[in-house]
């Protein structure tokens, strides 16, 4: 049993490699401001990650979406996120649904506990 789910592992890192460099290429069809102002706030959001940071991915997917659609209009970016990009990614971020690397730590802490109140 161990084995399957070692394959199934290595199975969904290569699936979300593939769908990473697929938002990618997506990215870099983007004008370029607009793919400064992603991946800096790519870069803001990773920050806050769990793991491996594959729980970003649909996340990241939807603001690709919102930014293609920005760019679409012909809206300039810092008018698309405002001229704080800083408070945009940290908005974002609060409406994320990914693990953060504060429930991360919340949860092991909740593990340790209760691992120590049953061994008492």
């Amino acid at each position: 049993m161990k084995n399957k789910n070692v394959i199934d592992y290595f199975k969904q890192v290569h699936a979300d490699k593939v769908e990473y460099n697929k938002q990618m290429a997506r990215l870099k069809e983007l004008p370029s401001d607009y793919q400064i102002v992603y991946k800096e706030v790519q870069k803001f959001l990773w920050e806050f990650t769990a793991g491996d940071g594959m729980d970003m991915l649909p996340p990241m997917l939807e603001l690709l979406d919102f930014f293609e659609d920005g760019a679409a209009n012909n809206i300039p970016v810092l008018q698309l996120v405002g001229e704080d990009v800083g408070s945009f990614a940290e908005n974002t971020l609060h409406e994320m649904q990914a693990k953060t690397r504060i429930n991360e730590l919340k949860r092991k802490m909740n593990e340790r506990i209760a691992k120590k109140i049953s061994e008492e």
